[in-house]
C-alpha cells in the first residue's frame, strides 16, 4: 500500500494510463505500434534491416500523425530489449529512453524472445490451442549455427518461462528440447519453433521429422503489439526502468567488440590475473 491507500501497482498503473508507443528493432523487422492501457490499436512493421537509425524515427513521427496521437500525449513507452542484433537492439533502446526523458513518461523494457512467443500464441489460439500445453521456441540468427533463444510455455492460458534467453548452438539446444520433453511429466501437445527458422531447418529436421504433425516450424516476426502488452503487464505489477540505468540485452559482444577485447588481452601479454579481484 501507499500514502493514498491504493495498491502500489494500482496507483503506477492508473498514472501510466493512455496511449503508450511500442518499438522493436532487434532483427531485421522493424516494428512500432500503439496501444491504449496495453490493448493494441495500431502497428506498423516493415523489413528495414540496416536502416532501423534511418527509419524508425519517421516511422514514430508518422503513426503518432497518422491515429492523431502528439508525443507529448503518450503515456509511456514499451519497448524490446533483446536478445538479437547487437545494433538492431542498440537503435530501439536508445530511442525509447530518449523519448522517455524527454517526455517525462514511464519506459519499460521487455524480451523480445518473449514478444514473439506471445504473438504466435495469440495467433493460434484461434485454432486448436485451448486447453493445450505449448511450447514456443524463438529462434533469432546469431551466425555460426548459433541463435538468440529461449523456451516459453503456455498451459490452460498461463505462461512461464522454462528456460531464459541466452545464445546457443542450434544442434545442441535441439537436443536439450528433446531432453527437457523426455524428462517432462506433462509432455507438451505442441512444440512449435518460431522467428527466423527458414536458416535452421537442416538442424531442426531431426526432432520434427519425429512427429511432423505435433512438432513444427513457423516464421514469425516479433510484433509491436506483444512488445506492449508485456511492457503493460509489468506496468500493472508496479514495475518499470529507471531511463538512465535502462540497458539492451545484447547477450553476446558484438563480434568486433570481442576481436578488440582480445587484441588488447594479447597486448597485455595475456595475464592470468587479467580480471581477477
Amino acid at each position: 500500500m501507499n500514502a493514498t491507500g491504493q495498491p502500489q501497482g494500482t496507483q503506477q498503473s492508473e498514472q501510466s494510463a493512455g496511449i503508450w508507443l511500442a518499438l522493436d528493432t532487434s532483427t531485421g523487422c522493424m516494428t512500432i505500434g500503439l496501444l491504449d492501457q496495453g490493448r493494441p490499436v495500431a502497428e506498423f512493421s516493415s523489413e528495414a534491416e540496416r536502416n532501423h537509425s534511418i527509419l524508425l524515427l519517421p516511422a514514430i513521427e508518422r503513426l503518432l500523425e497518422e491515429h492523431g496521437v502528439a508525443p507529448a500525449e503518450l503515456a509511456g513507452i514499451a519497448v524490446g530489449r533483446g536478445p538479437g542484433s547487437y545494433t538492431g537492439v542498440r537503435i530501439a533502446v536508445s530511442v525509447a529512453k530518449t523519448m522517455a526523458w524527454a517526455l517525462g513518461i514511464p519506459v519499460v523494457a521487455v524480451s523480445g524472445l518473449e514478444a514473439m512467443a506471445l504473438g504466435a500464441w495469440k495467433r493460434d489460439r484461434g485454432t486448436a490451442v485451448q486447453g493445450k500445453t505449448i511450447w514456443y521456441v524463438p529462434l533469432l540468427d546469431a551466425r555460426r549455427k548459433q541463435a538468440f533463444t529461449g523456451l516459453y510455455q503456455w498451459r490452460n492460458g498461463e505462461r512461464s518461462t522454462l528456460v531464459p534467453d541466452g545464445i546457443r548452438l542450434v544442434p545442441d539446444w535441439v537436443e536439450r528440447i528433446r531432453i527437457l520433453e523426455a524428462e517432462t511429466a506433462d509432455r507438451p501437445d505442441r512444440i512449435v519453433f518460431i522467428g527466423e527458422t527458414a536458416g535452421f531447418e537442416p538442424l531442426l529436421e531431426p526432432l520434427i521429422s519425429r512427429e511432423p504433425d505435433r512438432i513444427a516450424a513457423v516464421p514469425r516476426a516479433i510484433e509491436a503489439g506483444a512488445v506492449g502488452e508485456l511492457a503493460w503487464e509489468r506496468t500493472l505489477r508496479g514495475e518499470r526502468d529507471e531511463v538512465h540505468g535502462l540497458i539492451p540485452n545484447y547477450t553476446q559482444l558484438a563480434e568486433a567488440e570481442s576481436k578488440l577485447l582480445e587484441k588488447e588481452k594479447q597486448q597485455r601479454g595475456g595475464d592470468p590475473f587479467d580480471g581477477a579481484c
